[in-house]
């Protein structure tokens, strides 16, 4: 479930080529647009997830919906929205053939912080969801 009280943060992808966030809801995605004119309509596309690009590239937002989907699932959708935020940083960085290291990396840590952002806006993301012994 949601938490009322997340508010979308910016993050930026490594080499600082790109600012990404996430959002749950039209919500927050108004949150995002100063000019309500601008704004675009939340999970636009019909999908579960999608990222939109904004600001010549300088901007993704992620969206997410409210989904009846395991952690899992949620994780591989946040991962293949993390991968188009990579395709894009690549080209801005005019990167024709990064390394498979550099590459696997970078997505990892775009990865990652899209997986920090949904815990964060997670109604119990004070509750630690992974198996501890």
């Amino acid at each position: 479930m949601i938490d009322n009280n997340y508010i979308p943060e910016w993050y930026r992808t490594p080499f600082q080529h790109m600012e990404y966030t996430l959002t749950r809801n039209q919500i927050h995605m108004d949150l995002l647009f100063e000019n309500m004119n601008d704004v675009d309509e939340f999970i636009s596309l019909g999908d579960d997830a999608q990222v939109n690009f904004y600001s010549n590239d300088s901007l993704a937002i992620v969206q997410i919906s409210e989904c009846d989907r395991s952690v899992i699932e949620i994780h591989g959708l946040l991962l293949h929205e993390a991968v188009h935020i990579w395709q894009r940083v690549k080209v801005l960085m005019g990167e024709q053939e990064p390394s498979k290291e550099f590459e696997a990396y970078s997505i990892q840590a775009i990865a990652q912080d899209l997986f920090d952002m949904y815990e964060q806006s997670e109604v119990n993301h004070g509750l630690d969801w992974k198996k501890t012994d």
